[in-house]
């Protein structure tokens, strides 16, 4: 059963909730990209279009309704401090890594409100879904719902008068209809991640329909694999949790005018850019192309990284040409993004390629690095119709187009007097308009002469991002591809997001 507006008014849930696919529920926050049940954690899921927050909640020794998964918090915190014996000042002045602490229940109810984003609390002690119901309550916070795997403790809310949706966890191997122990509940949480490689599989026709007999709606296992997630995408499902919740919304082009979008740097707003990890987010998310810079080390390995010297982006220094591969290796990648990214390493080529092969497109900038090189691999690994390249310096760019005059090459049109002699100065076939240096309306050009045309922009304006879209681009080069993915592919979620906005602006 998806979600209708008799469903929601009867909650007062938002009814813009109704989009045509399912929620998109964090997992923890973002977990895979901040500390997990930190603000941060929550702060970026929002960012990151999560139309509602999973979370863990506690009784602390004094009472306090403290956002935590685990009663010790060693794993979190490194120290040995057991929530249901601490009290509250003891538990906030642990640090976590990014500058976080760990928040009561009260600090996440109010990012919610101010971010427009629902709750999804799971009750981990005893008292602790009392404890989180009078605090809805006390904010007068509607959007959110109350879980556990204890059906008791679900009972009990239901019994007290509970107003809320309430939801039992169904461990793998569990029937869920005999778990629910005719408890009144209106959804059901299926947490059969590792009942199988493929549990969406396990969601026959004949169960998903006897959910909907019994009108229940249904949540889906934490899940970050793109096979499952593809496979759950036309199940009757109220919503999936994930760690990485911008899987949940691969981009999904307008068919009437598709528009091919190249990641710049990778995912370069929520992992380090130009590594595997920031392949891989935009690859998982069916974006077309990914953008990354390439140079030679000094034995002549082929490197992803963006400067000529390692100091920006790693904890290294000097430039890329005068270290060795194996240098370049040890290098931590990650650490200057956050503190959680540490240990990623620079990539080669190579590794970077296979990342996006068979599924994704390649845009290569070469930096100081060999053409020859670059070729061959690109060429060996079978890439060649896939990748299309870039390069500051024209020389190389006609030394390719001699030497591989099938090959697909970029040029920018603020380096020529025209778009036609950007096409003729080494035969490009697409042309890249920078919004900081070109004439957009010239776009439409590019279809008078053959070729493909590419706006680049790093900025983050919704109406800017939108605007994008009445020059009909062939291709667009983004920072921020996030963004305009929700407004090109979901834009029933963009206006979720905006009459929140609106709501919380004009006060209650």
């Amino acid at each position: 059963m998806t979600l209708n507006k008799e469903w929601l008014n009867k909650f007062n849930w938002p009814e813009t909730l109704i989009t045509g696919h399912p929620l998109a529920i964090a997992h923890r926050g973002a977990c895979d990209h901040a500390p997990e049940n930190t603000l941060k954690s929550f702060q970026v899921a929002a960012s990151l279009f999560s139309e509602m927050w999973e979370l863990d909640v506690r009784l602390s020794s004094d009472g306090v309704c403290v956002v935590a998964h685990d009663d010790n918090l060693t794993r979190v915190a490194r120290r040995g401090l057991r929530v249901s014996e601490a009290t509250w000042d003891e538990i906030s002045a642990l640090h976590l890594p990014e500058g976080q602490h760990i928040p009561r229940l009260e600090q996440v109810i109010e990012l919610a409100r101010h971010t427009g984003c629902g709750l999804y609390i799971e009750i981990k002690s005893e008292g602790a879904g009392l404890a989180a119901w009078k605090l809805l309550q006390d904010a007068g916070f509607r959007f959110a719902c109350l879980a556990s795997f204890n059906v008791n403790w679900i009972r009990e809310l239901r019994q007290l008068g509970c107003d809320y949706p309430l939801a039992v966890l169904v461990p793998a191997g569990a029937d869920p209809f005999v778990y629910l122990d005719d408890v009144a509940v209106e959804i059901v949480h299926l947490c059969w991640r590792d009942a199988s490689d493929a549990p969406h599989q396990l969601l026959s026709d004949e169960l998903m329909q006897k959910f909907v007999d019994q009108s229940l709606q249904v949540v889906i296992w934490d899940e970050d694999r793109k096979s499952v997630i593809d496979g759950l995408w036309d199940k009757p499902i109220m919503g999936i949790c994930s760690n990485r919740p911008e899987l949940l919304k691969p981009y999904r082009p307008d068919p009437d005018h598709p528009v091919d979008i190249v990641c710049h740097r990778g995912a370069n707003t929520i992992a380090p850019e130009n590594t595997l990890e920031a392949a891989r987010i935009c690859v998982d998310q069916h974006y077309q192309y990914v953008e990354m810079d390439v140079h030679t080390s000094a034995d002549g390995e082929l490197v992803v990284i963006h400067d000529a010297y390692l100091n920006r982006t790693t904890n290294g220094n000097g430039m890329v040409m005068e270290k060795t591969l194996r240098e370049i290796k040890n290098l931590d990648a990650g650490g200057w993004f956050r503190e959680g990214a540490a240990g990623f390493r620079v990539p080669t080529l190579e590794q970077f390629l296979k990342v996006a092969q068979g599924r994704s497109g390649v845009y290569i900038e070469i930096k100081q690095a060999d053409p020859a090189a670059i070729m061959q691999l690109v060429s060996e690994l079978g890439m060649v119709d896939s990748c299309f390249f870039w390069c500051g310096d024209i020389d190389v760019l006609r030394w390719l187009r001699n030497h591989s005059p099938d090959i697909i090459l970029m040029a920018t049109r603020w380096q020529f007097s025209s778009v036609a002699d950007a096409v003729a100065a080494y035969g490009a076939q697409i042309i890249e308009f920078d919004v900081e240096k070109d004439d957009l309306t010239e776009v439409g050009q590019c279809h008078e002469h053959g070729v493909r045309s590419m706006i680049y922009s790093r900025r983050t304006d919704w109406n800017e991002l939108a605007s994008y879209q009445k020059y009909k681009p062939h291709m667009l080069n983004l920072d921020h591809p996030d963004r305009y993915k929700i407004l090109a592919s979901y834009p029933l979620v963009y206006r979720h997001f905006q009459s929140m906005q609106e709501a919380i602006a004009n006060g209650p």
